[in-house]
């Protein structure tokens, strides 16, 4: 039962988010951000009723092993979000005693919207920031490589799965916590948030971010299905949403002529990116780790089409309705996941 607390809070954010959602319906469906909300809360939900099999799906742990992954991922998720709750009740008492300490987030809105600016420099450090995630995935996985190739695994107990998984899940879960606890307050009580958090929104936002949540936690929460995939396959996932994403968007933005169709932002050169660095990532990530999925040429061929092809397909066609950061890795990760099923 040592997965309970992180299942609890996980469950709780996402009651949260579907009343923060629901609240503000007309709002949310006037300025198209419903259905992602929606989606974001679904993604916290599947996240806290999945955590108890996310550690020995792949591996085949004894119970004790298991209690202690799940007992020091739950400890490390109750000190956040005791630490969370401890500002926030701090500024709360702070502004009950002085109002003057509010932060004017209506008035910061119209300022942000007012001097924004597209800068590719700023866009090219958002972007790197999305690789973050994927830096831990392979940093965690390499290390139990090496780690396993030593024999020390063994001596724990555990094997790579379970011993990279742990740290990954521990890790993102913990950013996903982070994150959400802050876009929460920001969207219903701003002024419970720290100066600086509040500096850093006004530094990393997008100004279709300013009246919904960000995208970092569920970018991290798409992730979560494809850890009961190969690992090969949650890598893959990991990389497109991060590193084809970005390359579409900074072409497109860099280079792109083309319109893909009239009154449209994306252009031609942004999908042949996106889908072309989808079908590179997906052969070199497949080579790399062959060893860990049963797949010859002609499959890994196979994914890296149907993966280029879905990617293109979310990003020209259905990203208006609901984003991309959702909708692409789910997509190509299921396209992916389905061909060595069958």
């Amino acid at each position: 039962m040592y997965f309970l607390p992180t299942s609890i809070i996980f469950i709780s954010l996402a009651l949260f988010t579907f009343y923060q959602t629901l609240k503000k319906r007309e709002e949310k469906r006037e300025k198209k951000n419903f259905t992602n909300e929606l989606l974001v809360g679904f993604l916290f939900l599947f996240s806290g009723i999945l955590f108890p099999f996310m550690y020995n799906t792949h591996s085949n742990l004894a119970q004790s092993t298991l209690n202690f992954l799940w007992l020091t991922t739950s400890v490390i998720l109750i000190a956040e979000c005791i630490i969370w709750a401890t500002i926030l009740s701090k500024n709360a008492i702070k502004h009950k005693k002085n109002t003057d300490t509010v932060w004017d987030y209506d008035g910061f809105c119209a300022e942000f919207r007012a001097n924004w600016e597209y800068d590719f420099k700023k866009d090219v450090e958002r972007k790197f920031l999305h690789l973050l995630p994927v830096f831990v995935i392979f940093f965690f996985w390499t290390l139990g490589t090496i780690l396993d190739f030593f024999g020390i695994l063994v001596l724990w107990g555990l094997d790579i799965y379970s011993f990279a998984f742990w740290l990954i899940i521990t890790v993102g879960l913990g950013f996903c916590v982070m994150f959400q606890f802050a876009d929460l307050a920001r969207l219903s009580k701003p002024y419970l948030l720290p100066v600086w958090a509040q500096k850093w929104y006004s530094k990393s936002m997008k100004p279709d971010e300013l009246n919904t949540f960000i995208s970092s936690a569920p970018l991290v929460l798409s992730f979560v299905p494809f850890v009961f995939a190969p690992f090969p396959i949650f890598a893959a996932v990991a990389l497109i949403t991060a590193g084809a994403d970005a390359a579409a968007s900074l072409v497109g933005k860099k280079y792109g002529k083309r319109k893909f169709r009239e009154n449209s932002v994306k252009t031609i050169e942004g999908y042949v990116a996106g889908a072309g660095m989808t079908f590179m990532i997906v052969i070199i990530i497949s080579g790399i780790y062959i060893n860990w999925m049963a797949v010859n040429v002609v499959l890994i061929l196979g994914m890296a089409i149907v993966a280029s092809i879905i990617f293109f397909l979310v990003d020209a066609f259905l990203s208006k309705s609901v984003t991309d950061n959702i909708l692409n890795p789910i997509l190509t990760g299921v396209g992916m996941w389905v061909l060595i099923l069958i």
